[in-house]
């Protein structure tokens, strides 16, 4: 049989409010609105309508998953999870700095050489392998190495200053070179974000430019018409982080990159003007700009593949890394997932079977009809049989794991453990006013999570999520769910127990 070529495309902080073929009330801030939590009613009203037809045709050709979970939900641990089908806290370096010590996952999850990872496996496979926009995983020296240099001008120098193009360049040379390395299995790295878009300078460098990293691609994949080989793409934009935003839309320069000052703007897309008048014709406000610019994208890339030759021995996964809302915290944790496979998957089904982010690696090596790693089948395997033979074991139960909380999903409830390190009873006193989320040398909550979750400060919560998915009301005192509590502690200690770091002072029983 001829092996697929595969293209992961990851958004960032994508929730179901994001594209018309889910359902914005499930997973979001519009859900939370709908559900009665008083911030989200002050500061979020529900979406008014998208424009996301190719994402919307991609659902309906494929299988829409709504019962997905990230593994944790901020972008450097997801995105490890995604290459290596781990969790965050199994990160090589994570480990040599924490060794014996609690798991406090953050930002701090690396992907490093040598380490089992999707595309190496895939290219000792035979594949051609390319990756294109954001990475967010290089380990700290590296990183430190590449901000140096983007930074080795005065800030407020324009690009138009040698100074700024030789740092600019330097710095995103630097990137491009360390994920060359062998150890990774990438045959190509192009369109290369080391981080947001956000912090890039000068500032004309400093926006959303999801054309540029689809151009990449899409020359990647253009060259792939004459080859024999399969291939994998991995095209990983930067939007939206965060909920849309129209007024980032309209004041993103089509010009900017972290590789530089673009000469012109990419035209594999739709220009922004186009855009803007789709999205006002159709009588949408600003804000869903960015959902078309997204769809956008995915069109660009599917006719890509269509122009190949291609398409019929195509695999198109569209997913993210984690939501917007509950990020930073366990709250909260489903998250999109599309597979089209013409003529293997049957299309226009919705799969509601439980899944982990950890899952999505072993999945894409059997498409691929590749070995799996044992690596990879420590925390995840792969969900393929649910779509093609019907021979899958069904999970049951998720985790996830960020900072100083784990969560576990299990027959229709959650379990939220929130545990802090050790410390002098002064230092707990002080994380505690700012919550799991802390570390110490933060002192407020992040992404508004004490405001949208009511029970953020608790030590345990307990929420039946299909009356409440939004996990407004904790069960966790109730006598009459304390059976409950008792069987999603044990299935959380399980979880703890294959992991290689302690969490706090949790126990089974409390």
């Amino acid at each position: 049989m001829k092996r697929p070529n595969i293209v992961l495309f990851l958004a960032e902080d994508l929730d179901f409010e994001c594209v018309n073929c889910f359902n914005q009330y499930a997973t979001s801030y519009s859900g939370l609105n709908e559900a009665g939590n008083p911030y989200a009613r002050e500061h979020f009203a529900p979406n008014r309508g998208l424009l996301t037809p190719h994402i919307d045709c991609l659902a309906g050709d494929g299988v829409l998953f709504d019962n997905y979970y990230c593994a944790s939900p901020v972008c450097t641990p997801a995105r490890y999870t995604v290459m290596t089908g781990r969790f965050p806290e199994r990160s090589r370096e994570f480990c040599e700095l924490n060794e014996g010590k609690p798991a406090t996952v953050w930002f701090n999850t690396p992907v490093t050489p040598g380490e089992t990872l999707l595309p190496r496996v895939l290219h000792e496979d035979g594949y051609r392998t390319g990756m294109f926009g954001k990475w967010h995983n290089f380990p700290r020296e590296i990183g430190r190495e590449i901000h140096a240099k983007y930074h080795s001008f005065p800030q407020d120098i324009p690009w138009e200053d040698e100074r700024a193009q030789k740092g600019v360049r330097e710095g995103y040379q630097t990137a491009v070179n360390y994920l060359k390395k062998p150890e990774f299995g990438w045959d190509v790295v192009d369109r290369l974000y080391h981080d947001n878009p956000e912090p890039y300078l000068p500032e004309c460098l400093s926006s959303q430019n999801i054309d540029w990293v689809v151009e990449g691609a899409v020359n990647y994949i253009q060259d792939q018409k004459e080859r024999e080989d399969p291939f994998f793409a991995y095209v990983a934009v930067s939007l939206p982080h965060s909920r849309y935003n129209g007024k980032r839309f309209l004041e993103a320069n089509p010009l900017s990159s972290p590789a530089g000052l673009l000469e012109e703007p990419p035209h594999v897309m739709s220009d922004r003007q186009t855009i803007y008048r789709r999205v006002k014709a159709a009588g949408l406000p600003d804000s869903a700009c960015e959902g078309l610019w997204l769809d956008e994208a995915i069109r660009a890339l599917r006719r890509a593949i269509r122009f190949a030759g291609k398409e019929e021995d195509t695999c198109f996964i569209f997913t993210t890394d984690h939501p917007t809302a509950g990020k930073g915290s366990v709250h909260l944790g489903r998250i999109p997932l599309i597979i089209y496979w013409p003529g293997h998957i049957e299309g226009g089904l919705v799969q509601s079977a439980l899944l982990s982010e950890t899952d999505l690696a072993s999945t894409i090596l059997e498409i691929a009809g590749a070995k799996i790693p044992d690596e990879m089948q420590q925390d995840g395997h792969s969900f393929l049989g649910l779509l093609t033979s019907g021979e899958y074991q069904e999970r049951s139960s998720i985790l996830m794991e960020l900072v100083n909380s784990r969560a576990v999903v299990k027959d229709g409830f959650k379990y939220i453990a929130n545990r802090l390190p050790n410390g002098t009873p002064e230092e707990i006193a002080a994380l505690k006013k700012v919550g799991w989320l802390a570390q110490p040398v933060w002192h407020e909550v992040y992404w508004n999570l004490l405001d949208s979750f009511p029970n953020y400060f608790d030590e345990d919560e307990l929420y039946d999520i299909a009356a409440d998915p939004l996990e407004q009301h904790n069960l966790a005192k109730d006598p009459a769910y304390r059976e409950v509590l008792v069987q999603m502690r044990a299935q959380l200690a399980e979880h703890l127990r294959t992991l290689p770091h302690p969490f706090g002072e949790f126990t089974q029983e409390k």
